[in-house]
């Protein structure tokens, strides 16, 4: 007789711990879903982040290039400044020397002036 109580006991309790889990299971499946609607919002968050870099990340490129652009406008106008300023200094040297100094400071200017030209056509793909 002990041992059908016993029994019997252990079986309630067993389908006491059945009854527990498939609660939680039923219970939890709602949990499941809530936590895929969310994992699939933050899937849609991050796939709007990413767009969002790349439109960013492409700004700043069409910026850098910019900057190039402005920084290679202003070598040329220093240069023709340059330029300017050594055609003066020509037109008012007093002694051979000078002169000659000068013309090689002119001839280096050109050139770099040149250089400066190539380069900014090329940002700005232009073709001579």
């Amino acid at each position: 007789m002990k041992n059908i109580n016993i029994s019997l006991i252990l079986q309630i309790v067993a389908l006491f711990f059945l009854l527990v889990i498939g609660y939680l299971i039923f219970n939890s499946s709602d949990n499941w879903k809530i936590v895929s609607s969310e994992l699939d919002k933050a899937q849609k968050e991050l796939k709007v982040s990413q767009e969002v870099i790349i439109t960013t990340k492409s700004q700043l490129e069409n910026s850098r290039k910019e900057f190039e652009q402005m920084k290679s406008q202003k070598d040329l106008i220093i240069h023709k400044r340059d330029s300017l300023i050594l055609s003066f200094k020509r037109k008012n040297a007093k002694d051979w020397d000078e002169l000659q100094r000068i013309k090689d400071s002119i001839k280096l200017t050109n050139d770099r002036l040149a250089k400066d030209r190539a380069v900014l056509d090329d940002l700005f793909g232009m073709e001579e």
